[in-house]
């Protein structure tokens, strides 16, 4: 899977995040379901963790000092090809096929 990043994005992300840390972003592109009922209704999202999770996979991305991961588990859900864009005061995440979540939620890790 592969995760393009736009440069509206990269900004909106980074501005998201505590720069004072020079250490690589992680990121975890997740299919939350919380509250959902059912696993195929889930919504995505983009979380930092601190580390990368055991067992996630890293994906390809264009974003330099960040590297984005999975769930293995959760790769059904997404195309092979995402991209992340900020537009409208929103980022947002699609594939060439699909809007995925026109208001996608980024949470940032805790400082």
């Amino acid at each position: 899977m592969d995760v393009k990043v736009t440069k509206e994005a990269q900004e909106k992300i980074l501005s998201m995040t505590d720069k004072k840390n020079n250490k690589r972003l992680i990121i975890e592109v997740e299919h939350d379901t919380d509250g959902c009922g059912c696993i195929v209704s889930g919504v995505a999202r983009l979380v930092q963790h601190q580390d990368v999770p055991e067992g996630y996979d890293r994906l390809n991305s264009d974003f330099n000092n960040v590297d984005f991961v999975i769930d293995p588990k959760m790769k059904v859900f997404f195309d092979t090809l995402v991209t992340v864009d900020f537009s409208n005061g929103k980022l947002q995440l699609k594939s060439p096929n699909q809007m995925l979540n026109p208001r996608l939620k980024f949470i940032p890790r805790p400082q």
